[in-house]
């Protein structure tokens, strides 16, 4: 009798094993889960702002394109006024 209920007793001992060890990686998965859900929402959220930075870098880059074009028009038509006034400084020089 001592045999056999050692036997269950092991037997019992066994399948709590068993059954503590399927719940435990249960709430690791569970825990897991919420965690990977967690880091994949903060990587979301920097990815949006990843995409607002380069929408500004695009739009800083217009504004730039747009300067330049300006600047471009500024500078000859101060050219042209230089040649203008090239000429009106011969004109009274040479009276």
């Amino acid at each position: 009798m001592s045999i056999e209920m050692s036997l269950l007793f092991g037997a019992i001992g066994t399948v709590l094993g068993v059954l503590g060890a399927i719940i435990a990686m249960k709430k690791d998965s569970k825990d897991q889960g919420a965690s990977e859900a967690s880091i994949s929402s903060k990587v979301d959220y920097i990815a949006r702002g990843v995409d607002d930075i380069k929408l500004d870098f695009k739009d800083q880059a217009r504004k730039i394109e747009s300067q330049n074009e300006r600047l471009i028009r500024v500078e000859e038509s101060t050219k042209s006024a230089h040649k203008r006034l090239n000429k009106l400084e011969g004109i009274t020089d040479e009276n």
